[in-house]
């Protein structure tokens, strides 16, 4: 899990890690000013906001930040 100020940050590191690993990434918000990336295994009390997968975004899994 890493944690990033902006969704924008979020997303760009998302994307990247979803593509150059293979693996999914989840990005929630978890208040003002705080999204958080990681696995879908991993704890995280939050929103989602997004799930990254191959480096795009998965169809239905973008909320409103």
């Amino acid at each position: 899990m890493n944690t990033y100020q902006t969704i924008s940050q979020a997303t760009g590191v998302a994307r990247t890690l979803s593509k150059n690993s293979a693996c999914t990434i989840v990005v929630y918000r978890a208040g003002d000013n705080r999204f958080i990336t990681a696995r879908p295994t991993d704890a995280v009390t939050g929103l989602v906001v997004g799930i990254y997968q191959n480096g795009y975004l998965l169809p239905g899994s973008q909320r409103a930040a």
